[in-house]
């Protein structure tokens, strides 16, 4: 393992641990069983309905605020995007990591690149049982340069400004590679163990 880019060493028993106490909480451990119920009863984005019902859960029990864009962006733009993804669930399924972005660019007028990587990271992991989709979102922004010397949240950032999923969905998985962190779900764990330790 090259440690020279790593600030503190993480374990897979640190990931493991930090997931099993995010999940056995009491909000965001059933909130988890109950976003998994909903996507494997309806599984398919091809329904408008569906669809807006899928992407009214995630932004509630995810906090990614979709509704503080009202004035720019509706649940219908988003839902219209998603719909509009040519093979979206084979490509989610397999986790193609520029869907994230496709998601990302909605109606042309707010950045989803938060929301995206959620709503993609929730079918991929939860639906499929894959783990291609690291999760986006302001604490990873802010505490990845506390774990690791090669990156700054300015650097982040731009990967969101500039719709470059794909960039930061490869430094993460190439930050658990250098840990040796190799297990089921890694990238789900990861972020669960960056939340729990700097919520």
């Amino acid at each position: 393992m090259s440690c020279s880019n790593i600030k503190i060493i993480i374990t897979v028993k640190d990931v493991d641990e930090a997931n099993k106490k995010v999940l056995s909480t009491p909000n965001y451990g059933k909130e988890d069983i109950l976003i998994t119920d909903c996507l494997k009863r309806f599984p398919r984005n091809t329904d408008r309905a569906i669809v807006a019902l899928k992407v009214a859960l995630i932004d509630i029990t995810n906090n990614t605020r979709l509704g503080l864009h009202k004035r720019d962006l509706s649940l219908c733009d988003i839902v219209d995007k998603i719909l509009s993804i040519k093979d979206f669930d084979e490509r989610v399924k397999n986790g193609d990591p520029e869907i994230v972005n496709e998601i990302a660019k909605a109606n042309g007028k707010v950045n989803l690149f938060s929301f995206a990587s959620k709503y993609c990271c929730y079918h991929n992991k939860n639906l499929y049982g894959n783990d291609d989709y690291s999760i986006y979102d302001t604490i990873l922004k802010n505490n990845l340069s506390k774990y690791f010397n090669d990156i700054t949240k300015s650097q982040i950032e731009k990967w969101r400004k500039n719709f470059d999923y794909k960039s930061y969905n490869d430094y993460i998985g190439n930050k658990l590679d250098e840990l040796g962190i190799h297990c089921a779900f890694r990238r789900r764990k990861f972020d669960h163990f960056i939340w729990y330790n700097n919520r």
